[in-house]
């Protein structure tokens, strides 16, 4: 029997410092407590990141209260590369998606918004659906961003698992 190999998921805000890299620590360590982590690739990336900026200050200490690690993490600008080799591209915004698939239209089919996952996105969803910023905010904003995408993390997972095994 042969093995599949991992599902690719990249998860996309502006600078890969601050959003994307908190959701790709809490999902790879969610994946990984479900026992599933040799069946995901998880990573992120920016729409208009500098490669090799760390994740910020105040995010790498809001994650080490989660638990989670972004000591390692650092920045890099999406490419078509790095969405051919991407499963799943889960933007952080609505914007993020819709400069996704202005740039990348060939991968369209393979964008969504992360808090909707696995639904589409469409031009008519609320902005409260957007993951905000917080470039340049305290700990405790980064805190409440770990506090919004977390509850999230159970219907991607599903929603992973459903899109692997079609």
């Amino acid at each position: 029997m042969s093995v599949s190999p991992p599902t690719d998921v990249l998860f996309v805000c502006t600078g890969n410092i601050c959003r994307s890299p908190l959701a790709e620590a809490l999902l790879k360590d969610y994946v990984e407590k479900q026992g599933l982590g040799d069946r995901f690739r998880i990573s992120s990336a920016g729409t208009f990141a500098l490669n090799g900026n760390p994740a910020t200050r105040q995010g790498q200490r809001a994650a080490r209260r989660w638990g989670l690690d972004l000591s390692s993490h650092r920045a890099r600008e999406v490419s078509r590369s790095i969405m051919a080799a991407s499963d799943f591209v889960l933007g952080m915004t609505r914007r993020h998606c819709f400069e996704l698939v202005a740039q990348f239209p060939e991968f369209e089919n393979r964008i969504y918004l992360a808090l909707l996952f696995p639904r589409r996105l469409s031009r008519e969803d609320a902005e409260g659906i957007d993951v905000p910023d917080p470039i340049g905010q305290s700990e405790r904003y980064y805190t409440q961003v770990l506090e919004m995408m977390s509850p999230a993390l159970p219907r991607i997972l599903k929603g992973l698992l459903n899109e692997e095994d079609r």
